[in-house]
């Protein structure tokens, strides 16, 4: 540290409960998340990390299946029916696709973090095809 130059304490974990006060149950789970992404950003270990992603995969898949809900909505019986079968379709090449690229680490300690990351990052992105079909329906 150069001199002239104070560090601060971290308060970070103090907000995060104030937050939770302040904002009773719909804070908690917002100052939760924060908190979680404190730490994630913090990880060293694989297997932190690994929990971070399957944190990660977690929201991605529940905000994905929102969006699904939300298309399948606006569907008729056909529609739904063929966003059921691409769905299903998308969901196996999804599995596929993790077990290629973490198969990179195969019978390592990094193969079950490739394995969170890469479904995290699949999920997010279908997540974000699903909502643009929602806005874009006619």
């Amino acid at each position: 540290m150069s001199a002239g130059c104070l560090r601060l304490p971290d308060r970070r974990p103090i907000l995060i409960a104030a937050l939770c006060w302040l904002l009773g149950a719909p804070g908690q789970a917002l100052a939760q998340a924060a908190a979680e992404n404190a730490a994630c950003e913090n990880a060293t270990s694989t297997a932190a990390m690994r929990e971070c992603e399957i944190g990660r995969l977690k929201r991605a898949d529940a905000g994905m299946n929102v969006a699904y809900r939300s298309l399948s909505a606006k569907l008729d019986q056909r529609g739904q029916a063929k966003l059921r079968a691409a769905q299903q379709a998308w969901l196996e090449f999804r599995a596929a696709e993790t077990e290629y690229q973490a198969d990179a680490a195969r019978d390592g300690t990094l193969a079950p973090l490739i394995a969170a990351s890469v479904q995290a990052d699949l999920t997010e992105a279908r997540r974000k095809d699903l909502e643009k079909a929602v806005r874009e329906f006619k």
